[in-house]
């Protein structure tokens, strides 16, 4: 079993991005409203807790660099 987590919080889909976790969530609702964003993956929810799949924000953040991501 591996240490690293299947699912990502805003806090650390912001950190990977060297983002604010703010603008995490202000790019989650701009995408639900249908306004123009960059970071546009589907979170998953559990509860209410919005969660992001680690293979996705992996393949987005390779797909902004042009490189593989290893994390």
């Amino acid at each position: 079993m591996t240490n690293t987590p299947e699912f990502y919080s805003d806090k650390d889909v912001a950190e990977l991005l060297r983002m604010s976790p703010a603008w995490v969530r202000g790019q989650r609702y701009k995408r639900r409203h249908g306004q123009q964003c960059i970071f546009d993956l589907e979170p998953r929810y559990i509860g209410s807790s919005a969660r992001y799949v680690r293979a996705e924000v992996e393949a987005f953040i390779s797909e902004l660099t042009g490189e593989s991501y290893a994390h």
